[in-house]
């Protein structure tokens, strides 16, 4: 692609992976595991994607005026369909996210960049078998917000430390934490914290919800 070139020229890399770059390039906030990756790393802010009226690229009027934002070995996450004329006037403002969650997602933005790695700092998050989104992405993006993934609460060095994710198929196993003082919710409460990048232990727990 041109803007994977250019980039390259201007001494940024391309990259697929959440984990290791620096701006995110895409017209939506979305529950995806390289956005959960990069949000919680604290990345640069995020841009949206140009209207019908805005056909010039981001990338290429940054080539032209030298002022390309990140150093060399930085990296992008590039949206194969959303490029950009100039970054100022493309943060993204999602209206669908703000609705959903709640908050500006500029404010989610500047709360993983003040703590980067942290959300779950200091915490043990235990997943049940027949969670989803997948066992491994979940331990992922857990990593990537600084907490520690563990597959079995026989693992578990604290109670009031560990979190237990799970649903209505592994409903046992949640009652079972929860008597051993452990706090249980559902991976849409995970994905939730992570999208506003607070941690939020005061919502209503699983296993006392059904």
């Amino acid at each position: 692609m041109l803007q994977n070139i250019i980039v390259e020229e201007l001494g940024g890399s391309v990259t697929s992976s959440g984990n290791y770059c620096t701006h995110v390039i895409t017209g939506k906030a979305r529950r995806t595991l390289n956005f959960c990756l990069a949000l919680c790393s604290g990345l640069q802010p995020i841009f949206g994607g140009p209207t019908s009226r805005r056909q010039a690229l981001w990338i290429q009027s940054t080539s032209v005026q030298k002022n390309f934002p990140v150093k060399r070995r930085s990296m992008v996450l590039m949206s194969p369909r959303i490029t950009f004329a100039d970054e100022s006037q493309h943060i993204l403002d999602d209206g669908d996210y703000q609705l959903k969650y709640k908050c500006r997602l500029r404010d989610a933005v500047a709360r993983a960049k003040s703590n980067p790695y942290s959300l779950f700092k200091g915490y043990q998050v235990s997943l049940s078998k027949h969670i989803q989104p997948s066992v491994n992405e979940l331990s992922l993006i857990i990593f990537s917000a600084g907490g520690i993934a563990i597959r079995d609460l026989r693992s578990m060095v604290e109670p009031a430390k560990t979190i237990f994710i799970s649903c209505e198929e592994d409903m046992e196993e949640a009652l079972l934490a929860a008597k051993m003082g452990v706090r249980t919710f559902t991976s849409d409460w995970l994905m939730n914290c992570v999208m506003t990048q607070e941690l939020d232990l005061d919502a209503h727990q699983f296993a006392e919800s059904l």
